[in-house]
């Protein structure tokens, strides 16, 4: 039976969730290899899941930047949801996975932000392509990937990465959200450091939403 993991995402000056991400157990599964067919079976999951459980925060959708770019049939289901729920009268946040992509991605994604509340580029950090895609999407946001707060050791070798990274995004105006969060440590550091926004098991862990 399909799943959904529901992971808030929390503010880190008050601890309250300010949005909640939603990913599908069969995306998790196959990862990025996964035939367009299943994305769009997951993504109609997922929306029958937002409209059945009536979320009282912001929803965070991950979606193929790959698929946007190269299926014509993917990007109509991605763009009939964000309609259906923006009808709706529901907050998404658009989600677009490190993959590489087409040409026609900037201009897709464009034609997108009207029908969500944010573009956000997800796992900045994992792949090289990362400023790349950063200048290219222009995203209201960025989800700053896990790996990254390990940077944050005095003995790593990329000690100072971070800060680094606050000032860029903070210089083009684009949002900030810490991913990984796993101790108090890294929760004091982001907080004190003005990230204000973030996830990850020590603020709280992920939950599974049954499909009915």
């Amino acid at each position: 039976m399909p799943s959904i993991r529901s992971q808030p995402i929390i503010c880190l000056k008050t601890f309250q969730p300010i949005g909640h991400e939603l990913f599908h157990s069969t995306l998790r599964q196959h990862a990025y290899r996964s035939h367009e067919t299943i994305h769009i079976h997951a993504l109609k999951d997922t929306t029958q899941l937002i409209s059945e459980r009536a979320f009282n925060t912001p929803i965070f959708i991950n979606v193929s930047s790959r698929l946007i770019s190269e299926s014509n049939r993917f990007f109509q289901q991605v763009n009939n949801t964000l309609e259906q729920l923006k009808n709706a009268d529901i907050s998404v946040h658009l989600e677009l996975t490190e993959e590489s992509a087409a040409p026609s991605f900037a201009k897709r994604v464009e034609l997108l932000k009207p029908l969500c509340a944010q573009i956000v580029m997800d796992d900045f950090g994992s792949l090289s392509s990362n400023l790349d895609r950063l200048m290219q999407l222009q995203p209201h946001a960025v989800k700053i990937d896990r790996s990254l707060l390990q940077t944050l050791s005095p003995d790593h070798p990329n000690q100072g990465l971070y800060p680094v990274l606050l000032d860029l995004f903070n210089s083009l105006k684009i949002e900030i959200i810490a991913e990984g969060i796993e101790n108090e440590t890294q929760y004091l550091w982001l907080k004190n450091h003005g990230v204000t926004k973030g996830q990850g098991y020590y603020l709280e862990p992920p939950r599974v939403q049954v499909i009915v």
